[in-house]
């Protein structure tokens, strides 16, 4: 079969005849025939989908644990502990070689730090590969040696994933970044009043705000946490020295980089002794003054926020907010607004912000509203459930400051008080001083209600609400996966169920 055009005539009748074949034949004619080069320029797409498939396959060969975590409320440990137990789970960064890596699907797994509010009763959680779970258990109890961990089962199973629903709606959004994530939010140690000492715990306000939410809705934090190498800090470099006017450190490049560098240098070198009175000049042309002295002060204080952050280790984050709420109580408006004014406090106008992110929201305008909002909702309550790290908007970096700022267990406020004792030699009261019949303990109390004019923080923390709720029952082979423990306090028969009994020959002192 021949088709002519115009210009010139295209003959199909080898093709025909290769089909008549069969398929097979025809896509070898093809591919033989000019086919190759359309399959060279899919093989990127069709590569990046075959290890897609092998990354599912081994996600799929990994166990996850939830643990719910109680802190006792009159515990006086600050972020500075929970920055500890970030540190800890840096290390389970893999090591994962290139064959593992884009043969086998072996990816670095995250663990997930939760806060959920339901029907008003806030709690902490974190989803855990299952290798890593004496990692996070001894990195919390070495902080906190009386807390109280259970195993519990995943709270997101129930929620709906096709909206709208009959029963329930959904409200929710990625929290992204404002600026480049070289920049750090403001951390915990500027919640600490310079002059008092009295620390406002920034955490304090969203954890009311979540407890006040009506019976029947629930309201879910999440800050999914993978750790990462130090490349990121290159960025970091970069954005300092434009600040500062200076010139990038060359990257050594390859070895073929290198070698034509050193034949440069060298050809260089042999110059300058030739020509002494040349490289004299040069060295007085470079010799330019730092930009460093013609910094502002805001230029110098960011410079420093920059580097602090790159000071400290750092993971690959992405954080996900959802309401969900029976459809006759649905009130976004009540809910996340009062969250996000929470979330401000850790926002700064000359470094960085955190915002709902405008292409996960589930709230459109414009165009095609409710098609375009229902599909937001089934993807962000799938990448929830399933603490994807993929889904949605890119990771960003935090570092261990910025997460403990984040995720933190509140507790007992300690407060400084205002009026500095000394040491100085005070006179006799006058007679005519009225004199109170109370003891010392009212008085403090007096006192205590006009220094402090915030009041403290009166979310029940300690509670086994969600525990009632969620915990695993107590399996046949021993497993303590409904069993609180601590450290200080081991309880002889779980020992045994976990080690076992010693051997016979054990010498016995």
């Amino acid at each position: 079969m021949q088709i002519e055009f115009w210009i010139f005539s295209i003959d199909f009748s080898a093709l025909f005849a290769a089909a008549d074949k069969g398929l097979f034949f025809s896509i070898i004619y093809v591919f033989l025939h000019g086919g190759w080069l359309f399959f060279l320029l899919l093989l990127p797409l069709i590569y990046e989908v075959w290890q897609m498939e092998k990354q599912n396959q081994w996600f799929d060969t990994n166990k996850f644990v939830l643990l719910a975590i109680d802190i006792p409320k009159e515990h006086e440990q600050t972020p500075k502990a929970v920055e500890g137990l970030f540190s800890t789970i840096s290390g389970a960064h893999a090591n994962i070689n290139k064959v593992d890596e884009y043969i086998k699907g072996v990816f670095q797994l995250a663990f997930s730090f939760e806060i959920v509010s339901i029907d008003g009763y806030v709690q902490f959680l974190v989803r855990t590969p299952v290798q890593y779970r004496d990692v996070v258990e001894s990195a919390v109890y070495s902080q906190y040696p009386d807390a109280e961990i259970t195993e519990v089962e995943d709270y997101t199973t129930w929620a709906p994933v096709e909206y709208p629903d009959e029963n329930y709606n959904l409200w929710g959004t990625e929290v992204v970044l404002v600026h480049d994530d070289a920049l750090p939010i403001r951390t915990y140690p500027a919640f600490e009043d310079k002059v008092s000492g009295e620390y406002k715990d920034p955490l304090a306000a969203l954890l009311e705000t979540m407890s006040k939410i009506h019976v029947g809705e629930q309201v879910w934090f999440q800050i999914i946490v993978r750790p990462t190498g130090v490349d990121w800090i290159k960025k970091s470099e970069a954005m300092v020295y434009k600040i500062a006017g200076k010139k990038t450190a060359p990257s050594k490049g390859n070895k073929a980089t290198q070698t034509v560098d050193w034949i440069t240098n060298t050809i260089d070198n042999v110059g300058e002794m030739i020509y002494p009175l040349w490289k004299e000049a040069k060295e007085k042309k470079d010799d330019l003054p730092s930009m460093m002295l013609h910094l502002t002060p805001g230029e110098k204080s960011t410079i420093e926020a920059i580097e602090n952050k790159a000071g400290k280790i750092g993971f690959d984050c992405k954080m996900r907010l959802v309401y969900l709420s029976p459809n006759e109580d649905f009130s976004p408006n009540r809910v996340i607004s009062s969250v996000f004014g929470s979330l401000k406090q850790f926002s700064t106008l000359d470094l960085n912000s955190l915002k709902p992110d405008a292409k996960t929201k589930t709230s459109t305008n414009y165009w095609f509203t409710k098609y375009r909002n229902k599909k937001r909702k089934t993807r962000i309550i799938k990448a929830y459930k399933g603490r994807s790290t993929v889904a949605g908007y890119k990771t960003f970096i935090l570092n261990t400051e910025e997460l403990a700022s984040l995720w933190h267990f509140p507790g007992v406020e300690v407060k400084t008080p205002l009026l500095h004792r000394t040491d100085t030699k005070k006179s006799t009261p006058p007679s005519s001083l009225p004199i109170s019949d109370n003891d010392d303990t009212d008085v403090t109390q007096s006192l205590k209600s006009q220094l402090y004019k915030s009041p403290d923080f009166n979310v029940d923390l300690d509670n086994n609400y969600f525990e009632d709720k969620f915990a695993l029952p107590r399996t046949e082979t021993g497993n303590k996966t409904n069993t609180i423990v601590s450290l200080q306090v081991p309880i002889n028969n779980q020992i045994a169920e976990k080690k076992g009994e010693p051997p016979s020959n054990l010498p016995i002192g």
